[in-house]
């Protein structure tokens, strides 16, 4: 189930979105401003987020940029701006896609299963790399220099999306949002536990799983 957010002021265009997409099996999050929806990108990590551009608050040229501080996920502008300085705009502040209103939601759910089609999958065959690793998605399983590593379960979503964010810092509570639920209870350390069964599956590999200290954890592909 992909998880999806989605941000616009206006609520009858924000809850027909919301139902389309949730009636299509997305587990879908909404924010009526873009502080909301920079603020639950950060917290739920998304695996796409649609923005409509003009967002009380802060617009959705600015919530993008500021996601893009922690997130390479997709991103979709909707907006009746539909200029070419507003869709040039859009691109410049990290936008992949930009949709002028109205739109056919059909095309809307097509464009986005392609945007997420390519994120996932970076060599076009569902596969994500970082240095001399790869993940294949379909497969779940985990590659060093062409070698399988013993990489399953819980350690495998959790490198995946360490892989999906390479080069960004994710909190534990990110971690947590997004691989145990919103809801999860339990001690953000599971996440330590997690990261030190990754490492100990990645061999000599490790080193790619960096610890930033009081912050999280990030994927590099300069490994130490």
């Amino acid at each position: 189930m992909f998880k999806i957010l989605i941000a616009d002021d206006v609520p009858k265009i924000r809850d027909t979105l919301c139902d389309y997409f949730s009636a299509k099996g997305w587990q879908v999050s909404r924010a009526e401003d873009g502080e909301a929806a920079v603020a639950l990108a950060a917290a739920e990590m998304p695996d796409l987020m649609i923005l409509d551009v003009m967002m009380p608050k802060l617009d959705g040229l600015a919530a993008c940029r500021a996601i893009r501080a922690f997130s390479n996920a997709p991103v979709v502008f909707l907006s009746a701006l539909g200029e070419e300085e507003d869709l040039l705009a859009g691109y410049d502040r990290g936008g992949d896609d930009y949709i002028v209103k109205p739109v056919s939601l059909p095309v809307l759910l097509k464009k986005c299963e392609v945007l997420l089609s390519r994120s996932k999958g970076a060599d076009g065959a569902h596969r994500l790399t970082c240095g001399a690793l790869s993940a294949a998605l379909d497969e779940r399983s985990v590659y060093g220099e062409g070698v399988l590593l013993p990489v399953a379960g819980r350690n495998f979503d959790l490198l995946v999306l360490l892989m999906q964010h390479k080069g960004k810092v994710l909190s534990r509570e990110q971690i947590l949002a997004r691989l145990w639920g919103y809801d999860f209870e339990g001690d953000a350390r599971v996440v330590d536990t997690h990261i030190k069964q990754l490492r100990c599956a990645l061999g000599k590999y490790r080193g790619y799983v960096r610890t930033v200290i009081g912050t999280g954890y990030s994927l590099r592909e300069d490994a130490v």
